[in-house]
């Protein structure tokens, strides 16, 4: 049984870059995203068996995709700005909706517990303190608007996710 994900995979140096410095700038001691693992994703399959996968391979290989240049800015959270979870950089949502439509062109039933919204996580918060809230819901009003560059799209990967010495590794399994 395998757990996977299809996502895009972010390469542009220039655009990882922005992220971390931006992604830094949040650095409360919480858990930031390594560059290594910053991706857009759409779909989280836990526990899929042979078939299973390769029914979803077989969707990704399907997907007709002409590459395409999305706008990465403004950065927010989930699930609100008053209960941050998430502190995520935003993507443009068109173009990936209708993409992600392909991506889901399967029968296979995904583990998503949230309606999509394309988006780069820069970190995650467990736990957080009011004064840590308020110093990251000011970073957010500052950041709202923040432009980090485009990202260029030409394919959807599948990413196997293992875990190892507690921590997850994440690996291209098509």
């Amino acid at each position: 049984m395998a757990s996977l994900f299809s996502a895009v995979d972010i390469q542009e140096p220039d655009l990882l870059h922005k992220l971390k410095e931006v992604r830094g700038s949040f650095d409360l001691g919480f858990k930031p995203v390594p560059r290594e693992k910053m991706h857009i994703t759409f779909q989280f399959f836990q526990n899929l068996d042979k078939t299973e996968t390769e029914q979803v391979i077989e969707a990704l290989d399907n997907i007709n995709i002409s590459s395409f240049k999305v706008r990465v800015e403004d950065v927010g959270a989930f699930p609100s700005q008053e209960y941050i979870r998430v502190v995520w950089a935003g993507v443009e949502d068109d173009k990936f909706t209708r993409l992600y439509k392909q991506v889901c062109s399967h029968k296979v039933s995904s583990d998503n517990s949230h309606p999509f919204k394309p988006h780069i996580t820069l970190l995650r918060i467990s736990d957080i303190r009011s004064s840590e809230k308020r110093k990251v819901q000011r970073m957010l009003r500052d950041y709202e608007n923040h432009y980090f560059g485009e990202l260029e799209v030409d394919n959807v990967n599948l990413f196997q996710s293992k875990n190892k010495e507690y921590r997850k590794v994440y690996t291209k399994s098509l």
